[in-house]
C-alpha cells in the first residue's frame, strides 16, 4: 500500500496504479489529476487516456508508477 503523502507528490503526472484485491485488482493509467482530503484518507482522482475519471481512496493502491 502507499502513503497518502506518495499519492499527493505525483499530482498532475501521469501514473500507472495497481489496485490491490480490496480496490478491484488490476491495474489503471492515467494522470493524478485532483485529490481529495476524506475523514477516512486521501482519495485519487484519475483521468485515464480515454478520459474517463476513476475515483480510488488510496488504501486500495498497492503500487504507484509514475510514467512521466
Amino acid at each position: 500500500m502507499i502513503t497518502a503523502d506518495e499519492a499527493r507528490k505525483t499530482r498532475g503526472r501521469r501514473v500507472e496504479l495497481v489496485l490491490t484485491d480490496a480496490g478491484g485488482g488490476g491495474r489503471l493509467v492515467g494522470r493524478l489529476s485532483a485529490y481529495l482530503e476524506s475523514t477516512d484518507g486521501l482519495v485519487i482522482y484519475l483521468t485515464d487516456d480515454a478520459g474517463g475519471s476513476h475515483t480510488v481512496h488510496y488504501q486500495h493502491v498497492a503500487e504507484l508508477h509514475p510514467l512521466d
